[in-house]
Formats: structure tokens, sequence, C-alpha cells
């Protein structure tokens, strides 16, 4: 065959040219699978064999470098004393040394399609700019690699800033290879001692959450001397050591740490590491009882494989991603949404795959549910029991289904670990943005209603009885703690007494007794009213209190909350304005009649009597509604007597024209508003909201960011009917289009899944999952998937609930 005919398809790429060859781009297979990977030498996009007719037919490209790796035996099983993890990455392949990983050979050639012909790189008959294309894709990083390098970049610790001029003291001071001491008198710590680079302090670290770890000697020292950076002493080696910049608050690096070593005497090229580092101390704490049983260790779980069962590859730090992709994706909708029309979106959408929001997403869908990968991972050994999970099988990498919808993101493109609920609620905001652009053959509902609801908040006004409702769309059900509400109050304080008797050292074999409190408890705290002062009355125009609550106006498919298996939420439903019930006029709307304010002038002539200032009396005759209410009218004189503005004049009511007439505005306050990315009719209809107040009119409109385009249409409607009966017909309208954004319906609802996570924080540790399916618990550990004995609910951080399951 003469290549020469196809020199004309092939690009060269350059160092910034986006090359995806580690998955292909309509599926997870690798080049580890079957027939490897084929990267168009043109597009530099990878796809498997199954999708080379496509390629093909999309893009008329008959040249692609195939690749296909061999694995090649790892040392690590022959390696008696494997190294650390060196990562803080609990349980996760990207948690562990590079021994603990496969080691592949990559294998080269050069692939014409669809005459199914390879050529070795190696072949004279290979035109040189063909040739050139094939090795600087071999050279140039893939696009997943370039993004984790930058990624992982961003996760390392930093230079200090205080150790190119740091100040040393020749004072003479050497310091011994070892037999170290605080140097603080009286205390006899030998472990966890750090030295002060600056003059030779050795002092205790601080005390660890369990009790242990030093006295604080080295941080009392700073605080006496302001000297900056000092090292762990037990950490030194030639690899270099753990160093902590107090002003900096964070540890740091050293670019000069042997020379600021070797002024103490100290020659790192001599120094062995004796002690933990500081990320592997926090995987110790890590490893405690609540992690063992999160984990269920030293029981005997079942690998469990199949369609639905697919594990997801920690792609570092990732694992947040990994469990709530598991969780979204195990519900209908998702699968619905994105696998029933995927051949079709594949053919139909010509735009590059891997930047293909709907072509990622359909693709990641039929990777977690078709079982493809949900099979036994060939490496698969067990290592030590100190491990407590494993790959059990092959699983997907999606790298680029990262990029695409994470790329651009200042925490989600990077490596570091991230809140899940945070992903979980920007991944929804995603689709639900491309939804609107969705291909016209898509007939499924946006999947997002599964999870949206309106929230309804009611304010009623202290003083006129007068009350307004608000609804905006949310996808959180968020319940306040109330710990007056624990019911093992008894139990936690003789927990609480012991650790103290213990020097407030926690005893790592006793399972920490926390307080528990019934969901029941966070309902009712939610459902509360609540009082809210310096409340802006439109019903007197004027300041006064207001009585507030919140209920949920339509209930979704799946909420997120607590942890019991069934739930009833019914009592949170609410059901808009009551028959008996005055509505509070808008602000800005001002009542017609005459310029001056009519008062109970014999109320105000009492309550002048007693030495109060007629404006006072004023107001107080305004918030017992003008009544002949002496008692009433002093007991909110009393209460407001400190209030901001008390003694100012009541503003005039403006005689204006009603509601939907016409009204000015400043062309300067349009414009204002108008920077802050919001239209004209927006800020027009916040300006009539405000009474023309620029301040109190941007507030307006970001507190309705998600109804503004809902209250300009109802707006519009308004202004072209004059009668009230139309009005309310809009309003009704308006909710009506609300509601046609969510689902509804009963209220009662089944555990189906919870995410857990494991670490002090949300930006350290490790998070994991479990959903139900078939009836059986499984737990997803990355690319670990079994069926859970006895899933730790109780320490779960998001819970999923469905209206109808499917289990």
């Amino acid at each position: 065959m003469d290549l020469n005919q196809f020199v004309n398809q092939v690009r060269v790429p350059t160092n910034s040219s986006k090359i995806w060859k580690d998955e292909c781009a309509y599926s997870f297979n690798t080049a580890e699978k079957g027939d490897g990977l084929f990267v168009d030498l043109n597009s530099f996009i990878a796809v498997s064999r199954p999708w080379l007719n496509l390629n093909l037919s999309k893009t008329q490209h008959n040249l692609y470098l195939n690749i296909k790796k061999v694995v090649v035996p790892s040392e690590r099983s022959t390696n008696p004393n494997p190294s650390p993890p060196k990562k803080l990455a609990i349980g996760v392949e990207g948690g562990f040394n590079d021994e603990d990983q496969v080691k592949y050979e990559d294998k080269y050639s050069l692939y014409v399609h669809p005459n199914n012909q390879y050529f070795d790189l190696t072949d004279p008959s290979i035109p040189p700019k063909i040739l050139e294309s094939m090795n600087e894709v071999i050279r140039i990083n893939s696009q997943s690699r370039k993004e984790e390098i930058v990624g992982w970049s961003a996760d390392q610790v930093l230079p200090s800033k205080h150790a190119d001029n740091l100040k040393q003291l020749d004072n003479g001071i050497k310091i011994g290879p070892k037999d170290w001491k605080c140097s603080h008198q009286g205390c006899d710590k030998l472990e966890n001692l750090w030295l002060n680079l600056s003059d030779g302090y050795i002092g205790c670290g601080r005390q660890y959450s369990d009790g242990t770890g030093g006295n604080g000697h080295a941080l009392k020292h700073y605080d006496e001397t302001k000297y900056p950076l000092s090292v762990k002493l037990g950490t030194i080696s030639k690899d270099g050591a753990d160093v902590y910049s107090y002003p900096e608050d964070d540890m740091v690096s050293d670019p000069h740490l042997a020379q600021h070593l070797e002024h103490f005497g100290i020659n790192i090229l001599n120094m062995q590491k004796t002690e933990k580092s500081m990320a592997e101390l926090e995987l110790d704490q890590n490893l405690n009882f609540e992690f063992g049983k999160i984990l269920e260790k030293g029981k005997e779980l079942e690998n469990a494989f199949g369609p639905g069962m697919t594990g997801i590859e920690n792609l570092g730090n990732t694992c947040y991603m990994s469990s709530v992709l598991q969780t979204v994706f195990a519900t209908p909708h998702f699968l619905n949404r994105y696998l029933n029309q995927r051949q079709h979106t594949f053919k139909e959408i010509t735009q590059d795959p891997s930047q293909s929001f709907e072509i990622q997403m359909s693709k990641l869908a039929d990777g977690i549910q078709s079982g493809d990968y949900s099979v036994p991972e060939a490496s698969n050994v067990a290592k030590s029991e100190e491990e407590y999970s494993k790959a059990s099988q092959i699983g997907i990498a999606p790298k680029m289904f990262k990029s695409l919808v994470s790329g651009k993101h200042p925490l989600f493109s990077t490596f570091q670990q991230q809140d899940a609920l945070e992903y979980f609620q920007y991944l929804l905001e995603s689709i639900d943005k491309h939804e609107k652009t969705r291909p016209s053959w898509i007939k499924e509902d946006n999947p997002t209603k599964a999870f949206t609801f309106i929230q309804e908040d009611r304010i009623q006004c202290g003083t006129s009885g007068k009350v307004k409702y608000s609804r905006k769309m949310d996808n959180i059900l968020s319940l306040n703690i109330t710990l007056e509400a624990t019911t093992n109050k008894e139990a936690v304080h003789l927990y609480e007494q012991q650790v103290e008797l213990n020097g407030g050292k926690k005893d790592p074999n006793v399972e920490e007794v926390r307080p528990i409190i019934p969901l029941q408890a966070c309902i009712n705290n939610f459902i509360e009213s609540y009082k809210v002062d310096d409340f802006y009355s439109s019903a007197i125009n004027s300041k006064t209190f207001s009585i507030n609550s919140s209920r949920m106006e339509t209930f979704p498919d799946y909420v997120y909350i607590d942890a019991p298996e069934t739930l009833d939420l019914e009592l949170l439903r609410g059901n808009g304005k009551k028959p008996e019930e005055e509505l509070l006029p808008e602000d800005g709307d001002v009542v017609m009649g005459s310029s001056e304010p009519k008062f109970n002038q014999e109320l105000i002539a009492q309550l002048m009597e007693f030495g109060f200032p007629p404006v006072r009396c004023q107001k107080a005759s305004i918030a017992v509604q003008h009544k002949m209410d002496v008692d009433g009218a002093m007991n909110w004189l009393v209460e407001h007597s400190e209030d901001a503005g008390i003694d100012d004049p009541i503003p005039e009511p403006t005689v204006a024209k009603k509601k939907g007439s016409e009204m000015t505005f400043k062309d300067d306050d349009i414009s204002m508003l108008g920077a802050m990315g919001f239209t004209d009719k927006q800020a027009k209809l916040a300006l009539k909201a405000t009474a023309n107040n620029v301040e109190r009119a941007a507030d307006w409109l970001f507190s309705h960011m998600d109804e503004l385009d809902l209250l300009v249409a109802q707006a519009e409607s308004e202004n072209s009917s004059s009668s009230s009966s139309s009005s309310s017909a809009a309003a009704a309208s308006t909710v009506d289009q609300l509601k046609n954004k969510v689902n509804d319906g009963a209220a009662k609802y089944h555990l189906v899944g919870f995410i857990t996570h494991l670490g002090n924080n949300v930006q350290m540790g490790h998070y994991i999952c479990h959903v139900k399916k078939n009836g059986k618990w499984v737990k997803f550990n990355d690319r670990s998937v079994q069926l859970s004995q006895q899933p730790a609910k109780e320490f779960g951080y998001m819970y999923f609930y469905s209206r109808n399951p499917t289990f």
C-alpha cells in the first residue's frame, strides 16, 4: 500500500496540542484492553476498535497510531519491606507508592482503516511526515497527563517566603544526629521534636487530637522569638524533611534546608528518617475505630461484579467525584436520560467527542451501567492485612469526563480533595446549563428535576400581621443540628469524663460516644418559626420585626438528608397563602390617599405624657395598628428603645401611581446594576420593588437570582392588565411555571444511598459510598466494589432518599 496518499490527512502535534491517548472517546476502553487504542493522526482523539467506523464516517481519516499496553511483572510482590504511603489518600490506588501499581510496556504501530493493515514504526515505507506525527504523539504528554501535572503541582507544599532570607544566629549551638530532647525546662518529650532553624532551639510539637504528641513548646518558642521556620528532627533524610512555617501556618518546603541544617552541624546526607511525617501521622489518626467500622475491617466481603456494579478509578483524590457519580447514576432519571439515545447521540453529534458534554455523559452512563468494565482485576492480590481496600475490578477511569466538566473550575480541576456536596451541586448546575441546548431527539426529562424542589418562605409583619410568600428552587434540604435534642446525653457526659480523667487523651481502642440526635428533632427545628428584628415592612413603611418560617412547596423524587431507612416529610409541605391572610404590599407599592399619615392622636397624647418623644409615639401607634392599646404601645416603646433610627422621622407616603403603571428610573442606576450582569428589565424590576433604592435593588437581585426571568415575565403580564383578577392569575401562572421545572408527589421516601467521608475535614481524607441495589447494600470504594454486610449508616455525610425506589 502506498501510504503517501494519506499524507495530507496527517497533522504533526505540538506541545500545546490536546492529545487524548488514555481512553476511547466513546467508551472506557483503554490501551490495556483488546486491540488497544487507535489515535487519529489528525484530531489526536483516541477510539477503540468498535468505534473506528464511526470516527471514519465523521472525519474521513484513515491513519491511526495504535497503542497497546503489555503487562510487565511487578517488583512489588518480591519486596518484603514495601514503602509506606506517599500521598494522604486512604484506601485508594493513588494513595500508595508506584510499586503498588501494575507496570505496562507500550507497543506502537501504524494502522490503516478500513484496510485493517498494520505497519511497524521501523517500516521504511512510512512517509516522514506520518512518522513524525506518530513520534510526536508518543512523545507529548496526553491531555489528562498534562492536567495531572498541573493539578498535583498545586497540591505540593510551596517554598516558604522566609526561606531565602532566613536569619540564623551564630550562637555556637550544634545538634547531634540523635538523642534529642525538648529544650523547655521540665519537659521530658523525646519525640515529635522541632528544631528552630534560626536559633537551634528544640521544642516539642503540639498535642494531637488523641492527647499525644507534645506540649507545644516549639510553638511557644515561636511566640516569644518570632523565628519563623522549624524542621521536624525525626523526618530529616537526604530526601528532605517536614518543615513548618509558623507565620504562614502551613507545611512548607525549604529550598536551602541542607545549608540551614549544616549551620547547626547536621549533614543531611547522613541523616535517616526515624519518625513518621505529618502526612503519615494524619493517615494513622484516620485509621481508628470508626474508620475500620466504616470500611468493615475484619469482615470477608464478597466482591460484586456486573451491570451497575462498576468501580471508578481514583484519579488522584477524586473519590468525592466518584462517590457522587455512583450515587446519581444509580437513579433511573440519569440512566434513562443518557443511555436511551446513546447510539443516536454518538452518530449525530459532529462536535469533537472529547468536548461534547452530551457524549461524555452518555459514555459515563454506559461505563457505569453496562458491566463491561466490572470484571476482576487480574493483578488484584492481597498485600497486607493493614490495607483496608484494594481494587477488586478493572473499573473505569473518567479522565476525559473530568477534564471537560471540571477543567475550568478553580477547585474541581485540581487533584486535591474537595467537598462531595459542593461537587454534587456543581454537577447538577452543569447538567442544567447544558440541558438548555440539548439535542432535539432527546425525549427524557432534565434529570436534575429529580432532585429539585421549591422552598416556600413565609414572612409575617410583626406589626400589621400581613404576610408575604416567596419561593426559591433548591436541590439540598439543609437541616440544622440541635444539640438540645440529644437522646444519649448521659452516655456522652460519661465518655467525656473518662477522656478528661485520662488527661484529655482518647483511647483509640474505645469507640467515641457521639451525640445521637433524632432526625425528627432536626425537622421540627426546620419548620419552627423564628423572629427577625429590624424588618422593613411595606405595610407600615417603617422598620419592625417579622416572624419567618420555611416549608417545601414541592417534593422531589430524591432528597439528601439524614439516615433512617424510611422518611415521611409531609409535615414540611407548604400550601401558600391561607384564605384569612392578607398579603404585604410589594416593596415600592404605596397606598393611595393623603400625603399625611393618620395616627391615633389620643393614644399619642397619652404616650407623650409619659415623656416619650412624638416620633416614637407615632411609631408605637403604627405598631398597635392605631388601636387604643396603651399597654401594647408602651411595651413596644420599651422593646425598641435601643433600635437604630428609632428617632428618625417617619417617611411620608409618596402619592404614586398604582402597581403596574409606569415609573421613572435613573440611567445611572440602570447602568450600575447592568455592570453587575443584570438586564435592563431585571434592573427596573428590582428598582421598582425597592422604591428606586439602588443598594437595596442590588441585594434584591442577588437574593432572587434563581427566579429573575419568571419574575420579569410575571411583572410584564401584570402590567398588561389593570384588573386585580388578572394580576392574581399572573401570580398563579408564575407558580405554575416554577412547578413545571420540578417533580412533585408524595412526601414518603426510602433510603437508597449515602456517601461517607473519612478524615478530619472535607478537604482531606477519603470518600466512599453505599448504594442499595437489588435489595442489598453495595459499597463503592473507588475500584473496589463489594457487598456490604453492616453499612455504617450512622457515619454518612450525604444521604440519598427516593420516593419510588427501584431496588
